[in-house]
């Protein structure tokens, strides 16, 4: 039976990747109680214009800055990896400008408000430099990305030393889907928009809206939606998936659920590339001991799963489920899977085929690199603007062609919709 890999997620930190989907007892988005992020400054807030937010449409294009490696204090290259990664995607960028010109208190936006320290560490350049007609890469010196020490305190609470002699590696998909899950509830809170301390992006189960749906051959089906409020956050990495449960005797029961990343099992032998585990992703799965509901066939009856994309997103994360956690402790699977760096998503996947929007570019990749998923290392290949490809291995960046970019053993790639 195959796990479900869908998830807005396992937009928080999850035991394992065979969580089900939209676990509501974890993932719930609440402002964090964090206490003050870095030594240098005892203010509450980030000293800006005023505390509305820029709409990202009314930023000015997004500037280039400086290239510079992440200094590793101790089991920090989660943390170094994932932040590399994100400075890939340009419209992520271009929000953590506009959150720059923001007032950011510190205490109730812990994550933003490192993110805007973060981006204020990256210096704009202020020319090319080229060396026989060769574009060359300049980068800046090394930093330690003390800024984000609060976030890590709420990432991991059991750990004292967050940001120098840290016991054990962590799990960089986890952390990213936390950051996310944090910036997302954050930005609700900064705009106002979040009306209990308790709002969750996902709705409860009393508020899903509920309507049959005629679809294609004009088969009914009872539509529900799970309510997401959206944020700029979800504006980039948000999309929607569409599932529909077919059981004998019944009408077909469709979920439209939000996601930010998608969770993608690659351990059957016939996966060996991002384009089969996507196939297998929305391949219709048999479910075992299925209960119609009470309105329908009682009892069990034979049922079919399936899962389409309703709404693409303008940046895709793909999450190879390499580990595997378990009462036996953590396993990592080391298989190759190879993929491309122009992604052509096949229409088969879609709710409604269409060529709009199929059209993906590789910008960044995570390698966790070791046999153990709590511990090796984490590095990130990330694209700048100019197409040139960058290693970041902690404090050391190095320019590197496309072929080491494809290797087979990633662990996270980030997909930008052209």
């Amino acid at each position: 039976m195959k796990i479900d890999p869908t998830s807005f997620d396992n937009l928080c930190v999850s035991d394992g990747e065979g969580d089900s989907l939209f676990k509501a007892s974890s993932s719930k988005f609440q402002a964090l109680d964090s206490e003050i992020l870095s030594s240098d400054s005892s203010s509450g807030s980030i000293p800006r214009k005023d505390n509305q937010m820029v709409a990202t449409e009314s930023l000015p294009p997004i500037k280039d800055f400086t290239p510079r490696g992440l200094i590793n204090a101790g089991n920090l290259c989660f943390l170094n990896a994932t932040l590399q990664a994100l400075l890939s995607c340009s419209p992520f960028v271009q929000l953590l400008q506009g959150i720059q010109l923001q007032n950011i208190p510190k205490a109730e936006s812990p994550t933003l408000a490192a993110f805007s320290e973060f981006i204020s560490e990256l210096d704009v350049p202020s020319s090319s430099s080229f060396r026989n007609n060769v574009a060359v890469v300049e980068y800046g010196r090394p930093f330690t990305p003390a800024m984000f020490e609060g976030v890590l305190r709420n990432f991991t609470p059991d750990v004292l030393n967050n940001m120098s002699g840290r016991p054990r590696q962590e799990d960089a998909q986890e952390f990213l889907s936390f950051i996310m899950d944090q910036m997302h509830d954050e930005l609700l809170k900064l705009r106002e928009q979040s009306t209990s301390s308790k709002s969750s992006v996902v709705s409860s189960a009393n508020d899903d809206d509920e309507w049959e749906t005629v679809g294609p051959k004009n088969k009914s089906a009872v539509t529900r939606t799970q309510s997401v409020v959206p944020t700029e956050l979800s504006a980039i990495f948000g999309g929607e998936l569409r599932s529909v449960v077919k059981a004998q005797g019944n009408k077909d029961s469709a979920t439209v659920q939000p996601y930010l990343l998608l969770h993608l099992d690659i351990h059957p032998e016939a996966v060996t590339t991002i384009e089969d585990a996507l196939h297998l992703f929305s391949a219709p799965e048999d479910l075992e001991g299925y209960r119609a509901s009470v309105t329908g066939k009682a009892g069990v009856v034979s049922a079919r799963k399936s899962i389409k994309i309703q709404k693409l997103s303008k940046i895709m994360i793909l999450h190879l489920m390499r580990f595997s956690y378990g009462s036996q402790g953590s396993t990592k699977l080391h298989k190759p899977v190879h993929f491309p760096l122009e992604l052509n998503l096949g229409r088969y996947l879609l709710v409604s085929p269409s060529n709009k929007g199929l059209k993906y570019e590789l910008v960044a990749t995570v390698t966790h690199h070791g046999r153990d998923p709590s511990k090796g290392h984490y590095t990130t290949d990330a694209r700048r603007k100019n197409g040139q490809w960058l290693r970041f291995d902690d404090a050391s960046v190095t320019a590197i062609g496309t072929k080491q970019v494809l290797h087979d053993q990633a662990y996270v790639l980030f997909y930008k919709q052209v």
